[in-house]
């Protein structure tokens, strides 16, 4: 099954609605019993997710008590979602995976990156943090020392230094990425399918 984030004409950036939309789809997958693997991936091949739409920030984030609800309820309610669910979940990266993005891809179990994928969480660029739980969910992925440089520092990496730093399990060719996307699906299908979620409880 895959789950499209599409949002083209702002590089898939995530609208309140769509943080909503997104978490409600994965619940629902998560209730079948029958489904092996959830793919999560960009509507076009120029973004994954260029994170929040900050179009909305005016609206839906001009008080405090918007603000505490956005983060906890709506992003944070979406990457429970995710790194709750109990079928495998892959990340198929293309393009840019920034801000929320990249917190989408962090809490799914597998991320396969395309060579044009670039990666980053500059937000103290605008001026506030990113979350604690939305830290957190980086922290347990790559560890205190890599979290500091994407959020202290604000580093950009192309997809070669996300691998090298642990945040994407693998990186294959821009005219492979389809291929590669479709040989882990057949993978991870292949076992059964309590096993593989087992293994991921696991994990």
């Amino acid at each position: 099954m895959t789950l499209t984030i599409s949002h083209p004409e702002r590089r898939n950036a995530l609208t309140v609605l769509m943080w909503q939309e997104l978490a409600a789809q994965v619940r629902e997958l998560s209730r079948e019993d029958g489904i092996r693997c959830v793919v999560i991936r960009g509507g076009t091949a120029e973004a994954f997710s260029a994170g929040a739409d900050i179009s909305e920030f005016g609206t839906a984030r001009s008080t405090r008590e918007q603000v505490v609800r956005f983060h906890e309820e709506y992003v944070g309610g979406c990457l429970n979602a995710i790194a709750t669910c109990p079928v495998p979940v892959v990340a198929a990266i293309q393009g840019a995976c920034f801000g929320g993005g990249l917190e989408i891809a962090a809490v799914c179990d597998i991320r396969i990156a395309a060579k044009c994928a670039r990666f980053g969480a500059p937000v103290g660029r605008l001026g506030f943090p990113l979350a604690f739980g939305e830290t957190e969910a980086l922290f347990r992925l790559v560890g205190p020392s890599v979290t500091a440089e994407l959020l202290i520092e604000g580093r950009l990496f192309d997809a070669r230094t996300a691998y090298e730093k642990g945040l994407v399990s693998r990186v294959v060719g821009n005219d492979d990425f389809e291929r590669e996307v479709a040989a882990a699906v057949e993978n991870i299908c292949a076992s059964g399918i309590l096993a593989a979620r087992s293994h991921k409880r696991q994990i």
